[in-house]
């Protein structure tokens, strides 16, 4: 079985498996091909991350978390974080898509990335069909695309300055060449080759903080998932610095509630979620602030107890509670995200998540090799040190995305993921929500209305209101705070 963002991307994981690879090597070429055919939300300019679930039972996650340059010049960041700007070459770290995906193919799949490049390779050079949701994000970042990079301009608009039509033919030829430069010279070529090199000197042209050395210190890590149980399913997901903390907080805390009472359609039970979501969203700040971290405790059952009677029916919980003792400005923001699951005949299955931050991230890219960068330094803050996003040479960037694998009895039972920035730990547990305690399939799990907490900073609930949730509910939930 294979979930992709895109047709293409899809194509091209059935003509991986059917060429004689496991699960992880689809899991490899279809995220190359979404860097052509869905590049505004993911590329070889950002970032991936892996849950994997082997057919001998073995459980891997693949940490591809970005990190701060390690000279970066803070004060001239500050400067840049005072100007307003979201976007530009004082936005990037260091690309690991790349490094990520070359960790998982070497130890688990039996193809070579050469192979694995080729269904890439292919479409950008002949085109791909844009999709609706490329135009929509087109349409918002017209005017940054256009005033930040002509280069990036000429990548993404028809001729260079025209947004075109969803179905457009567009072609990468660019990117084409890089990925067969890959191909040929291997990954190292991006981190410490030829590659690396015109990287480095755009970089230092343009204002970047990125050097050659953040390149060549790129390390993907391999680690053990994160784990929790739910209702007598097995989850794992990415531990930090990532959104799993908030998952499997917010699924601790829903296991508090009875089952049937989760399976309603009712203001209180959406109530619920909407206040799980904002405990987890607090508590997960706490866990990834080294200096204030509470332990492993936080993620027992034990300590979703204790938090879980905050929660009280009718009443929201007061946002200073939820917010001390960091200040509430620390929740990260992104948007642009896509997620990969894939599953083969022997029982492996991958769970991918990639991203740029932004939509087109820093909405600049390097002439002549066909990707935008990514955003994440958009991130860091300069001016709260006691908040995980405070800006440090070689700190990890904070992420929300999520790749999660579920078990039922030592079976899969699902893979799943999202875009959707701090959302993401909230649609997940949505979705799992909707599997476990409503026994919905994966296709209504997925498409059902939910509601989420949108952060703490902006204090702002997302209700979907279609039926069954209704105005009504909306309105109660106002009305609750």
């Amino acid at each position: 079985m294979f979930a992709t963002g895109s047709a293409e991307a899809t194509e091209t994981a059935v003509r991986i498996l059917e060429n004689g690879g496991n699960a992880v090597d689809p899991a490899v070429a279809a995220p190359l091909t979404l860097s052509d055919v869905d590049s505004d939300a993911s590329g070889i300019g950002g970032s991936t991350s892996i849950v994997i679930h082997l057919a001998n039972g073995r459980k891997v996650a693949n940490d591809g978390s970005s990190h701060a340059p390690t000279t970066i010049d803070v004060e001239r960041f500050r400067k840049f974080k005072e100007s307003g700007r979201t976007y530009g070459y004082e936005t990037v770290a260091a690309p690991t898509t790349l490094a990520t995906l070359e960790l998982a193919r070497a130890r688990y799949g039996p193809m070579k990335m050469a192979a694995l490049l080729q269904p890439a390779i292919d479409f950008a050079e002949r085109g791909y069909n844009l999709s609706k949701i490329q135009i929509v994000w087109t349409h918002k970042y017209f005017e940054n695309i256009v005033k930040s990079s002509h280069y990036l301009s000429l990548i993404v608009l028809e001729n260079g300055h025209s947004i075109g039509s969803a179905g457009d033919r567009q072609c990468q030829a660019d990117l084409a060449k890089t990925l067969r430069r890959i191909a040929f010279e291997g990954v190292q070529s991006f981190y410490r080759g030829s590659i690396a090199d015109e990287i480095e000197a755009d970089m230092i042209r343009s204002g970047g903080f990125i050097r050659k050395t953040d390149l060549i210190r790129v390390r993907p890590r391999e680690v053990y998932p994160l784990h929790t149980s739910y209702r007598g399913f097995d989850v794992y997901t990415l531990p930090p610095p990532s959104g799993g903390v908030g998952l499997v907080m917010s699924l601790n805390l829903l296991e508090t509630y009875p089952s049937a009472f989760l399976a309603g359609n009712t203001a209180e039970r959406h109530h619920v979620f909407l206040d799980t979501f904002r405990i987890a969203a607090a508590d997960a700040q706490m866990v990834a602030n080294r200096n204030r971290a509470p332990g492993s405790d936080s993620l027992s059952k034990a300590h979703a107890r204790d938090r879980a009677v905050l929660i009280r029916p009718g009443t929201a919980i007061p946002h200073e509670i939820l917010a001390a003792p960091l200040n509430p400005e620390c929740q990260t923001q992104g948007e642009s995200t896509t997620h990969v699951s894939i599953a083969d005949s022997q029982g492996n299955v991958v769970s991918l998540t990639q991203t740029l931050s932004r939509s087109f991230g820093a909405k600049v890219a390097t002439p002549g090799l066909g990707f935008p960068y990514n955003s994440f330094l958009e991130k860091f803050n300069v001016d709260q040190p006691q908040c995980p996003g405070y800006l440090q040479p070689n700190s990890p960037c904070p992420t929300d995305i999520a790749p999660t694998i579920v078990l039922r009895e030592g079976l899969v039972f699902a893979a799943l993921g999202s875009p959707g920035s701090n959302r993401i730990p909230g649609f997940v547990a949505n979705v799992i929500s909707n599997m476990v305690d409503r026994g919905m399939g994966v296709r209504d799990a997925v498409t059902a209305p939910r509601v989420v907490w949108g952060g703490m900073s902006r204090k702002r609930a997302h209700i979907e209101v279609v039926d069954p949730i209704t105005e009504d509910d909306a309105v109660a939930l106002e009305q609750m705070g």
